[in-house]
């Protein structure tokens, strides 16, 4: 069985080579076409769009079984670009690191007052807004936030990082434990949804900071 072909996050070219961070080693978001030594060899979108139309629509049309016209690439690649990860808006970037990362480390606020940084799976995310966590209801998460429910998200993927701030909720509505159940958190739950243990994490982000490409924005939903 065939993989699914990556393809790079900038020129949307399948990735033949992966580029290089400042370090030599691979970054498997980008090509190297578009990424090498840690830096991208286009500075705009319009500047990809026309390498694209130009020196590789050859190559495009070769990988695509396309027969894209000069004009008609043009416009193709115009709206095509600004699906991918570079050329998305700040939050989409963050929210599409997020997809590749699968779990988070969830910082809590100890009974000491110090933060308690850990590893958790991801369930459900509304972009970097809202992101649903499942937890032992007898966890020290769990206690952490019921005494205080500030807390903190961080993730990281490639050379891009992403540190929220906000509230983390404790649910247990058995409608909400419903809808998040999955067949394997038996292994975890064996009572099911029921199982007096079973809780969720709902995290509301109040203000975040991206560093993207090389990039830093800061967002505030207050």
């Amino acid at each position: 069985m065939s993989m699914e072909k990556r393809i790079c996050q900038s020129c949307g070219m399948p990735i033949k080579t992966e580029g290089t961070h400042g370090d030599g080693h691979p970054n498997e978001d980008f090509c190297i076409n578009c990424y090498k030594d840690g830096f991208f060899l286009t500075n705009s979108i319009d500047e990809q769009i026309d390498i694209n139309t130009t020196k590789r629509l050859e190559e495009f049309n070769n990988e695509s079984g396309r027969d894209l016209s000069e004009e008609d690439a043009t416009k193709f690649f115009k709206t095509y670009l600004k699906g991918l990860k570079r050329w998305m808006a700040a939050e989409e970037q963050a929210s599409y690191v997020l997809d590749k990362c699968g779990y988070v480390t969830l910082a809590t606020i100890s009974e000491d007052g110090f933060p308690r940084p850990v590893a958790v799976d991801v369930l459900r995310h509304n972009g970097i807004k809202e992101i649903w966590m499942t937890t032992f209801l007898s966890s020290e998460k769990a206690r952490h936030l019921k005494a205080n429910n500030k807390a903190g998200i961080s993730f990281v993927h490639e050379a891009d990082s992403v540190s929220l701030i906000g509230q983390a909720d404790i649910i247990t509505d058995k409608e909400v434990l419903k809808e998040f159940y999955q067949d394997f958190f038996a292994y975890y739950f064996p009572d099911g949804v029921n199982d007096k243990n079973y809780c969720l994490i709902r995290f509301i982000t109040d203000k975040a900071v991206l560093w993207i490409d090389r990039v830093t924005h800061r967002i505030s939903y207050n």
